[in-house]
C-alpha cells in the first residue's frame, strides 16, 4: 500500500484515534513514522528536525522515545521478568537498570499480583503476552507510543487492562501522545480526543 502525500503534526499530549478498511494503509503509516519502513518520498520531523538530517545516536534517541506496539506479541522464552529486563541488554537502554517498583505499580493496574512476574512466557494468554510486551515498553518511558491494533485479538477484560496501562502512562507526563489504530468505534470513542480516517493511502482529519 502506498500512502498518498499528506501533511500531519502530532503534537504533544494528543490522543489520535485511527481508523479504516483493512489494507488502507494504516499499518504502512505507523510502521513509516517508527523508521521500520523507509519512505520513498517526504521527510519525518523530529522537534522541528527532519530525520533525515539527524546524527546516529539522535535517529537512536528518536527510536527510544517514538516506540511501535504490534498487534503481535512477540516474546522470548523464559519469564515475564526475563522479557521485562531484556531492553537493558541492548545497546540503546545499558545505561538504564531495571526498575521493579515500576513494574510492581503497573501490575496493581492490571490486576496480576507479584508472582506473575515469574510466571513462564509459554504459558501466557494472547491477553497477557500483549500486556507484558506493553508492559516492557512502557517501562522505557517512552514519549510517543505507536499502537498498532494492540487490543484487536484480546478479550473485553484484556482490552481494558492495555487500556488502563496507557491511561496510567499519561497520566505520568501528560504531554505524551499516541496514535491508535482500532476497528472498535466504541474503543475510539474512549481513546482518542481526535480521530484520523485512512482510505486507499490517504489521510483524512476528523
Amino acid at each position: 500500500m502506498l500512502l498518498q502525500s499528506t501533511n500531519l503534526h502530532l503534537q504533544q499530549g494528543d490522543r489520535i484515534g485511527l481508523h479504516g478498511l483493512s489494507g488502507s494503509g494504516k499499518s504502512v503509516l505507523l510502521r513509516t513514522l517508527a523508521l521500520l519502513n523507509c519512505p520513498s518520498s517526504g521527510e519525518i520531523y523530529w522537534q522541528g528536525q527532519p530525520i533525515s538530517k539527524l546524527s546516529g545516536k539522535a535517529v537512536q534517541q528518536y527510536r527510544t522515545q517514538v516506540a511501535y506496539v504490534q498487534q503481535q506479541a512477540n516474546l522470548v522464552n523464559g519469564t515475564v521478568e526475563d522479557n521485562l529486563r531484556l531492553p537493558y541488554q541492548l545497546a540503546a537502554h545499558s545505561q538504564q537498570q531495571a526498575d521493579p517498583q515500576q513494574w510492581r505499580q503497573m501490575l496493581q493496574h492490571i490486576e496480576r499480583k507479584e508472582d506473575f512476574l515469574r510466571k513462564d512466557s509459554e504459558n501466557l494468554s494472547g491477553g497477557e503476552r500483549q500486556l507484558v510486551c506493553l508492559m516492557r515498553i512502557l517501562q522505557l518511558a517512552p514519549q510517543v507510543l505507536l499502537l498498532d491494533e494492540p487490543t484487536s485479538a484480546l478479550d473485553p477484560e484484556s482490552t481494558q487492562q492495555v487500556e488502563q496501562l496507557i491511561r496510567h502512562w499519561l497520566q505520568n507526563n501528560p504531554q505524551r501522545a499516541y496514535i491508535w489504530i482500532s476497528h472498535s468505534p466504541e474503543q475510539l470513542q474512549r481513546i482518542a480526543s481526535q480521530q484520523w480516517k485512512m482510505q486507499a493511502g490517504e489521510l483524512s482529519f476528523e
